[in-house]
């Protein structure tokens, strides 16, 4: 179930917003992360010393790995500071990357390696605590789930509290609910489905991307120092472009360690800038705006879905048809398009166009009591409907621009897969044309799928390119 916890509730949208808390999606994680740096200023009762408990907890992780004579649990000190840096994820937020919001966060050989490299920074002569909030830009394997991860597990407390504290406007009941196997259980609201906790989170605590990225890369450190901007140039050359993020992270780790002075200079140009927080009118990666469309356009234009009691493949695929052809009259003529586009006409990330097939599938599916249920990797990638009882029979609908060049592989990926499973599986690759394709190459796609020529995948093309107004046509 696809619903957003306004909509659960039934609390006022317009009130709602006025709180400052972020809508979460219950059962989709949104691509946005709880950024440090924005918590600095804030002015919200419960985090009133938020940041500063952030850089006292990192600074007692720093005392620690200084004291550490060696990196291993036979040391008290490492083996304290190992035990004190928690970077579990915790149940209950909707944010973030992975692939479902049961909350798993990073192992224990990562965690070490970690706290190896800073150690090998502060012996280089930083003991900033900021330093974790750049762990990201030189850690491999490392992005911003982990940031928020740590930051969270720092103020689980203050969430809790600022969450107790807008239910209480709306009279939401709290039930005693268990977010982490770290920490006692708390009083929060439930997510329904899941039985799982909701932890609500402020709007301005939150990003696409994490701040200290804009300063922890390679080309902020070739801009302040000449030295590094000679010896880069020499060692990349034209190759920039094509060294891995691995690398660049590796080459990011070593200039913090055998150039501290400028590694000081960074974390004060990080340290005294100002960020701003999502923008979520703009929505320019369209993680939140597919969800209320699809309740407008289920509101607007209901769509009439059947499936009998015990339906087959083609039953289903015929529903899943029905709503792959519904998506593209809305997208053609019905103004959706515009949303795969940010308010700079420049085309969205795919996910944008995915989340939005998702949020719409789903709406229809249980708006018409459909015993059908859309699944995917957390509202993106293909589209898995599945029966919920019964039958192993499904039908997959893949959704890809045009403008991705995986156009033609990714469709030339599935045919094995529906070559073996043709009374199992059927399958529609919904190509949204919007450009970004040269004349060979959708030439090249059109001719692949024509020779291929199966039965159990079909592809659909939908026009994404905006329509122009009525008045901008009539002149």
């Amino acid at each position: 179930m696809i619903i957003s916890f306004v909509d659960e509730y039934k609390i006022d949208s317009l009130k709602f917003e006025e709180t400052g808390a972020f809508d979460p999606i219950l059962g989709v994680d949104t691509r946005l992360f709880i950024d440090p740096s924005l918590i600095r200023d804030t002015k919200i009762p419960e985090f009133k010393n938020a940041y500063s408990k952030i850089q006292n907890f990192f600074e007692k992780v720093i005392r620690l790995l200084k004291q550490a004579q060696e990196t291993s649990k036979s040391d008290l000190f490492w083996k304290k500071a190992l035990s004190i840096f928690k970077t579990n994820e915790i149940k209950g937020f909707s944010i973030g990357y992975s692939s479902s919001n049961q909350g798993s966060g990073i192992g224990e050989k990562k965690k070490q390696q970690i706290l190896e490299n800073i150690k090998a920074i502060i012996e280089a002569g930083n003991e900033d605590p900021a330093i974790f909030e750049l762990v990201g830009a030189f850690e491999d394997g490392v992005g911003p789930d982990l940031i928020s991860d740590m930051t969270t597990n720092i103020l689980i407390d203050e969430l809790i509290a600022y969450t107790q504290r807008v239910c209480a406007e709306f009279k939401i009941e709290l039930k005693e609910l268990r977010f982490s196997k770290y920490y006692k259980q708390a009083n929060l609201p439930e997510n329904p489905y899941t039985k799982e906790p909701i932890i609500l989170i402020p709007k301005e605590f939150l990003r696409d991307l994490p701040v200290a990225n804009e300063f922890a890369d390679l080309n902020w450190i070739k801009s302040h120092n000449e030295e590094l901007r000679v010896f880069f140039n020499d060692l990349l050359g034209n190759a920039y472009k094509s060294v891995t993020t691995q690398e660049k992270k590796q080459h990011v780790k070593n200039v913090f360690i055998q150039y501290p002075d400028l590694l000081k200079e960074l974390l004060e140009a990080y340290s005294n800038s100002r960020p701003s927080y999502y923008d979520f009118n703009e929505d320019k990666t369209g993680e939140v705006i597919w969800y209320r469309t699809a309740q407008d356009v289920l509101a607007k234009q209901p769509l009439e879905l059947t499936l009998k009691k015990n339906p087959t493949l083609d039953d289903v695929y015929t529903v899943v048809k029905k709503i792959c052809m519904h998506f593209k009259e809305l997208i053609e003529n019905n103004g959706l398009s515009k949303l795969l586009y940010d308010d700079k006409d420049k085309r969205k990330h795919e996910s944008a166009a995915q989340l939005l097939f998702f949020g719409i599938a789903s709406a229809y599916c249980y708006a018409n009591n459909l015993d059908l249920s859309p699944e995917a990797d957390a509202g993106r990638g293909p589209v898995d409907f599945k029966i919920s009882v019964g039958a192993s029979t499904k039908v997959l609908v893949e959704v890809k621009l045009t403008s991705n060049n995986q156009l033609a592989h990714g469709y030339e990926k599935q045919l094995p897969i529906y070559q073996k499973a043709e009374k199992s599986q059927k399958g529609i690759y919904l190509v949204l044309y919007n450009e970004g394709i040269t004349k060979g190459r959708w030439e090249s796609f059109n001719s692949l799928v024509k020779d291929t020529g199966l039965k159990n995948l079909d592809v659909i093309i939908v026009n994404a390119i905006p329509k122009a107004s009525a008045s901008v046509a009539d002149e």
